[in-house]
């Protein structure tokens, strides 16, 4: 559903201002992305990290668990073919 909810002038810098009750309600507290579309634009907040902030995040693993398997469950034609 879309919906007008208020017409903002955009000033000489190019600038628009958000109502502060829309950008809390959509969660537009930091970043936002700009998606270009045919008739327009959106805006939505940053969902994507960029690589440095995803791998500067230091990551624990257990390996152990996270390479368990269940030798029940296969038979001998599984783990020789595969």
């Amino acid at each position: 559903m879309v919906m007008v909810m208020e017409v903002v002038k955009i000033d000489s810098q190019g600038r628009i201002v958000i109502p502060k009750s829309l950008r809390e309600k959509k969660g537009l507290d930091d970043e936002v992305e700009i998606l270009e579309m045919e008739d327009g634009i959106i805006l939505r907040p940053k969902k994507v990290k960029s690589w440095d902030e995803i791998l500067s995040k230091k990551i624990k693993v257990n390996w152990h668990e996270a390479l368990t398997v269940s030798l029940e469950s296969l038979s001998i034609d599984d783990i020789i073919l595969g």
